[in-house]
């Protein structure tokens, strides 16, 4: 029997108002490697059943109250210990779906932390209202790294083999400057690094790391972060090994990205990176969290409360969420 049989892929429902609950459905259907796992709804069941009812989506998912009473021969379970019935307001902003996302992340986090789900796939959640129902986070990744205990982490996006990961997250742009240290980049390096080695399995994972400036600092004369921060941040990590090269002028390394010869890049700031990246691969990316004890990946959107609840919502960006997710158990 495959080890991979008894390791358990954990979906956190995300804002059950939004096209969480739909893409995760949808791409339950869409992803036959599954079967190799098994895979956890956190959520109410619900909220499950509503979206699965009003989408005509006929999927198989029993209720389980714990892990521990998973039902013989189901690929796919829907994990609710409470038995909420939460008002579904489709389309809408809510404090009580900001709570449901929010809880079900911490559950998600305590299971990973007692050894019993081995991978996190996070549905796409309202940060605005996590906040109103009391979690005041930046986003999904700094809720996760807090809870797992990671002190550094790294979120990265990839599309294909095109991986950009971030320096800074979710921060203001007039935050970004004051933000950027030599300290944080070579945080950010190592975990990415570490984890493009041991999870991804690249033998010497060759990094670009942008410049914060225009024309990366031009010399000096357009800011001198490159010169006093990222450069020297730069020569530390390739002192420790890790083969990180720059800075660069983003505009110029992202423009040329499929003839570069890297398996990673590390922008400073969260759109330098992601507007590139999501041009090339807008739908069918997956956010990754390097550093975190256990594999973390969702897809690459928000909740798009626009289109909620018309069935219109692309699951792809989902479906290589959890297919990155299984090939990542699978090789670890």
């Amino acid at each position: 029997m495959s080890q991979s049989l008894f390791k358990t892929i954990a979906i956190t429902i995300g804002d059950i108002n939004g096209i969480g609950p739909e893409i995760t459905l949808k791409a339950l259907t869409q992803t036959p490697r599954l079967r190799a796992f098994r895979v956890a709804i956190i959520g109410p069941e619900s909220a499950v059943r509503f979206w699965q009812n009003h989408l005509r989506i006929d999927l198989l998912l029993p209720r389980i109250a714990s892990l521990e009473e998973w039902p013989e021969g189901a690929v796919a379970a829907v994990l609710d210990e409470d038995r909420e019935q939460p008002d579904i307001r489709v389309g809408e902003l809510s404090s009580a779906a900001g709570k449901i996302s929010g809880k079900a992340l911490a559950q998600a986090i305590q299971l990973a932390c007692a050894g019993k789900v081995h991978a996190i796939v996070t549905a796409p959640v309202s940060k605005q209202a996590l906040h109103l129902a009391g979690f005041h986070y930046p986003g999904q990744t700094e809720f996760l790294a807090e809870g797992l205990g990671a002190a550094d982490f790294a979120m990265m996006l990839s599309a294909d083999q095109f991986r950009v990961a971030l320096a800074t997250t979710h921060l203001p742009l007039r935050q970004v400057a004051a933000a950027i240290s030599r300290d944080l980049i070579v945080r950010r390096l190592r975990v990415l690094q570490r984890d493009l080695t041991t999870r991804f399995r690249l033998a010497q994972p060759r990094i670009a790391v942008t410049g914060l400036n225009p024309h990366a600092g031009e010399g000096g004369l357009l800011g001198d972060e490159e010169q006093t921060i990222i450069a020297p941040a730069i020569q530390q990590a390739r002192n420790e090994g890790i083969a990180a090269e720059g800075p660069f002028s983003a505009d110029a390394l992202f423009g040329r990205f499929k003839k570069n010869r890297f398996e990673a890049y590390l922008a400073m700031y969260h759109d330098q990176g992601l507007i590139p990246l999501k041009m090339f691969g807008f739908g069918r990316a997956v956010n990754y969290t390097a550093g975190l004890p256990v594999i973390r990946t969702s897809p690459d959107h928000g909740t798009a409360f626009d289109i909620a609840g018309k069935g219109l919502a692309e699951p792809a960006s989902m479906v290589e969420a959890l297919r990155l997710a299984a090939t990542l158990l699978a090789s670890n």
